[in-house]
């Protein structure tokens, strides 16, 4: 499995604070209550979903186009004729040069999503950090008399 999508689960139970089942009280009780549709999600839903998004690229998969154009390669190298003049074989080279790597890909995705939750959580707490940095505008004050 993914390194990145280990980091990505990873947070989202750090998030919710999985770890720590001695939680019992207001939004940390709703979220206990939750956990296990969190979890069924994290190891069972999730990654479908991914590889579903990307089903399109999966036609154009690397690793399969890789091994097609290893098997061409053979058969043209056994019957005589080289790989390089074949139209057949050059356009499974352009094929292969221009496929996605749908690995990452997916991965992109998870660092995405990890990368999201970082910026908006910290130590057991959301916060707009981003945001406020961005738009914090010093109000000049004077005293009313």
């Amino acid at each position: 499995m993914s390194t990145k999508l280990e980091e990505f689960k990873k947070i989202i139970r750090q998030m919710f604070q999985f770890d720590q089942a001695d939680l019992d009280f207001g939004i940390y009780r709703i979220m206990n209550q939750k956990r296990a549709e969190v979890e069924r999600f994290l190891d069972q839903d999730l990654l479908p979903n991914v590889k579903k998004a990307f089903g399109n690229y999966e036609a154009q998969d690397k690793a399969r186009l890789q091994e097609e154009l290893a098997q061409l390669r053979k058969q043209l190298e056994d019957l005589g004729v080289d790989p390089e003049t074949s139209p057949k074989y050059v356009e499974k080279k352009n094929q292969l040069e221009q496929a996605p790597d749908v690995v990452a890909l997916e991965n992109e995705v998870y660092s995405h999503l990890t990368n999201f939750f970082r910026r908006y959580y910290h130590e057991g707490d959301f916060y707009p950090c981003a945001a406020i940095k961005r738009t914090f505008m010093p109000f000049p004050t004077r005293e009313r008399k």
